[in-house]
């Protein structure tokens, strides 16, 4: 019995001393991020299972775990010895299903509420009863602590508004939807709000913490030993009350007789039974979201240059690369992480990465989420695709970026399949479409080139962005998986990626990834019906002509590559007079063709 399958028995036991006849955990922490302290990986910790992603079901003879397509396989490969199943989920195939069909009202389903989001509560109070009990505080013996990383100020130079404004367009927001107090526990949203920045969770530049805004004063609930003696006076200017982060719900239990405005998808069941039943809930999007999402012109000015950053950067690491591989060095696919990363880092702006790096050569670049570690990963030596899905947090903005790397020599149907995939994200790139469509819609633009050859992907076509904030920001996405909801229109502004990508499992991974800004249509030709945007790219990166069969390219897409390549020419090369290996690798991979 392995380690995993003796953690899932000792929750089995204590499944039994709470009388449960099923446990849920899902994949979060108390504000509902996507990426999570060491502390809240309860999922790693009792499956193995490493993803970003994923729910375990526990009953008394069963063990589940519910993920999507991109982490199947890897999946696969960690659960072994468990004894959990995994349960490749789709539109069916989800844990709601399941317990739908399991479970009865009569039956106890334990999961802890500190976690757990309360729009799914609610959902899962139509088939089951809810138990809040943690099982996991008992098990998890040398648990890792909560972080205390400084909490810090984001330079007033990079952002537009100040504290004090940012709330006062909140409370109009407020106003408007007859709520006299909003609560957030959504960390990106603090952090935007609050013009600060921390160090809590890997990758993003955001701090645990819960903000409550009230008519007349805003309470933000940290570790006050995470902020220094002149940042605390810094925010008391802007109107900013510190209470301790443990002390949200004793503040909100002394809530009485008012309204609270809250978005049930990003607030925790715990924090809201907390409430007494005289305060009336107004539940609607954090009107934070859209103010964030829109990108001001000051922002995009910053965004820009941090594109630049991140383009040289990469011209120096990819001129790098197609060196030492020349001279055969040995080189892994942790390896391609490490330098990628110390190429960025030498910029002044850098504060960390975006995500964890994915360097995949040959058959991994098949998993779309793959991770390399130094016990099991490829040489990169041989003949194959590397794709490499990298990004950074700048002060200026947040870059993510995917592109793949021929090596020695390529064959037919490697050359077709990257051009498909060049062709899938010209087509969405060269789109013009209304203001305030749901984006979602735009998705099967993208997709045409492969849907024409019975080609698909398993994952999203694209994602918002923040500004040196998470990487993954909504509201909009760009994915046909995805609902089509009000809140997911097109607006000017918006910060989005475009990642295609064709999967072929024991052979190789091809994912082409920019950064675009919703952009309004110059000139329009049609005013009378309405305002038209367009994808502009702010990725500077060329593609690898070497990979592109240009016979499949018609004349349109032909104008849109030479283009792409002619500014990212122009905006890079002034930067690498001073490297002239680097300089040439652009050089060479932005011909007009």
């Amino acid at each position: 019995m392995n380690e995993f399958a003796k953690r899932v028995k000792n929750l089995r036991e204590a499944m039994q001393n709470s009388n449960l006849d099923a446990y849920l955990v899902v994949n979060a922490d108390p504000h509902l991020s996507e990426y999570l302290s060491d502390y809240y990986k309860v999922k790693d910790y009792l499956s193995g299972f490493k993803g970003s992603v994923g729910t375990l079901l526990f009953t008394q003879k069963e063990a589940y775990l519910w993920v999507d397509g991109r982490y199947w396989l890897q999946a696969e490969k960690e659960l072994e010895g468990s004894g959990i199943v995994l349960q490749k989920q789709d539109k069916e195939n989800t844990f709601q299903n399941w317990l739908k069909k399991n479970l009865d009202k009569n039956q106890i389903l334990g999961c802890d509420f500190a976690v757990l989001n309360l729009a799914l509560k609610k959902e899962l109070e139509n088939f089951c009863t809810l138990k809040h009990c943690d099982l996991i505080a008992t098990l998890w013996e040398n648990r890792p602590s909560l972080p205390k990383v400084q909490i810090y100020a984001h330079e007033k130079e990079y952002y537009s508004l100040s504290t004090k404004e940012k709330i006062a367009l909140v409370r109009e927001k407020m106003r408007e939807l007859g709520a006299e107090n909003h609560l957030i526990s959504s960390l990106d949203d603090i952090a935007y709000l609050t013009n600060l920045r921390g160090g809590d969770v890997e990758y993003n530049p955001v701090f645990l913490s819960h903000l409550l805004i009230k008519q007349s004063e805003v309470l933000l609930f940290v570790d006050e030993g995470k902020i220094a003696h002149f940042l605390r006076l810094e925010l008391e200017n802007e109107g900013i009350i510190l209470k301790p982060y443990e002390s949200v719900i004793d503040e909100l239990k002394n809530l009485e007789n008012t309204t609270l405005l809250i978005e049930p998808s990003k607030m925790t069941a715990l924090l809201i039974e907390s409430l007494n039943s005289s305060v009336k809930l107004v539940e609607e999007i954090n009107p934070s979201t859209y103010l964030k999402a829109i990108k001001s012109a000051k922002e995009i000015s910053h965004i820009e240059r941090a594109m630049i950053e991140d383009g040289v950067a990469l011209c120096r690491f990819f001129a790098w690369l197609q060196e030492a591989l020349v001279r055969g060095e040995s080189i892994d696919e942790v390896d391609i992480d490490i330098k990628i990363t110390e190429f960025r880092a030498r910029s002044e702006y850098y504060v960390s990465n975006s995500f964890a790096t994915i360097a995949a050569f040959k058959a991994n670049g098949a998993f779309p989420h793959y991770k390399a570690s130094k016990e099991n990963c490829l040489k990169i030596e041989g003949d194959g695709f590397l794709l490499i899905d990298s990004g950074a947090q700048y002060k200026n903005g947040t870059t993510d970026i995917t592109r793949v790397v021929p090596v020695g020599k390529l064959e037919k149907e490697q050359i077709h399949d990257y051009t498909l995939v060049l062709k899938a994200h010209i087509a969405i790139s060269r789109a013009i479409f209304p203001k305030d469509i749901a984006m979602p819609l735009l998705d099967s633009i993208t997709r045409m080139p492969l849907w024409e050859e019975q080609l698909d992907y398993i994952h999203g076509t694209g994602h918002g962005v923040g500004y040196f904030l998470n990487v993954h920001e909504g509201p909009q996405v760009l994915s046909y998986f995805a609902p089509v909801l009000e809140k997911m229109k097109a607006k000017e502004g918006m910060l989005t990626s475009i990642e295609p990508g064709i999967y072929k499992v024991g052979k190789w991974g091809v994912r082409l990834e920019n950064l675009v800004i919703n952009t309004k249509v110059k000139n329009p030709k049609n005013s009378s019906f309405g305002e038209f945007l367009y994808f502009r790219p702010v990725t500077l990166c060329p593609f690898e002509l070497s990979c592109i069969d240009i016979t499949l390219l018609d004349e349109k897409e032909k104008k849109w590559l030479n283009a792409y390549h002619k500014e990212v020419r122009e905006k890079l090369a002034p930067y690498l007079k001073d490297d002239f290996k680097a300089l040439k690798w652009l050089e060479d991979r932005t011909q007009t063709i």
